[in-house]
């Protein structure tokens, strides 16, 4: 019997956390309410501080590319031709996979057709989201070209009300308090080299509708993607950071991760809405 994509992922994380391949870092959750839009925000778990302090340093090292050799132990399968799907080592959510090209290209290059049939084949196996930080400034901690996938279905994401409400016509910034452009997906979603194309013309689209500029491989300004079986999504990024948190695309969707209590206090009184659109003026 052939496995499916999500029993390769339970299995591979049940043996990798069994060997301690598979290190995920530890949080506590809060919902933060902020008319009318409600956040989640993760802190690191102070039982575990040096622990997780450890492992964010290493997830964030630039030194040494994890994907070239990857861990075997935290292999799940093949994406395609052109790229392997591995668990994220440091995780945060269960089940965090990492869409990766198989050969080294820089994740400040666009994505190409291959990266959207990646992420189509992934996403038509597991109903969640995937994501891409395109460049230092959008959140990518390593330079080698890798999209992310997280098994949160969107009608569960913080932000579900508005995101989940896009329309067919591509459109700019509207609804959310950040800078974006959207679009929503044919009913007929799939992997199809059609929807794959569709899926590429679009992102060029959403690109010129926030003036990202872009040469024919390389994005010159930084922008996170997000993209569901519903929905496509690109945010344009001015700053990494806001108050000293990093900010990557998922905290496009409502969900943030801080690194102690102080700077969850200090980004609550910003006001999460605040800091999210600094960060995309």
């Amino acid at each position: 019997m052939t496995l499916s994509l999500w029993q390769k992922t339970l299995a591979t994380t049940q043996a990798a956390l069994n060997s301690g391949a598979l290190q995920p870092i530890s949080t506590t959750i809060e919902t933060v309410y902020e008319a009318p839009f409600s956040y989640q925000l993760r802190t690191l778990s102070s039982l575990q501080s040096k622990e997780n302090d450890r492992r964010i340093k290493q997830a964030a090292n630039r030194s040494v590319n994890p994907f070239k050799p990857y861990d075997p132990e935290l292999y799940v399968a093949d994406i395609g031709a052109k790229h392997i799907c591995l668990l994220n080592k440091f995780s945060v959510i269960d089940n965090h996979l990492l869409l990766v090209t198989r050969n080294f290209e820089p994740q400040t290059h666009l994505l190409t057709l291959s990266d959207f049939r990646a992420a189509l084949m992934a996403l038509r196996e597991i109903d969640g989201v995937v994501f891409y930080n395109g460049g230092r400034v959008a959140g990518a901690s390593q330079p080698h070209k890798h999209l992310q996938l997280i098994p949160v279905r969107p009608t569960d994401l913080p932000l579900s009300n508005t995101l989940n409400c896009f329309s067919a016509i591509p459109e700019p910034d509207a609804e959310l308090p950040f800078r974006h452009a959207r679009v929503r997906l044919p009913d007929n979603i799939g992997d199809t080299q059609d929807t794959v194309q569709w899926l590429h013309n679009h992102y060029l689209i959403l690109l010129q509708r926030l003036q990202i500029r872009h040469s024919t491989r390389q994005a010159k300004m930084a922008y996170n993607l997000l993209l569901c079986r519903e929905w496509l999504m690109l945010v344009p990024r001015s700053s990494e950071s806001f108050a000293g948190v990093s900010f990557n695309a998922l905290a496009f969707c409502g969900a943030l991760l801080v690194k102690n209590q102080t700077q969850a206090d200090a980004l609550k009184a910003a006001g999460i809405s605040q800091a999210l659109g600094f960060v995309t003026q």
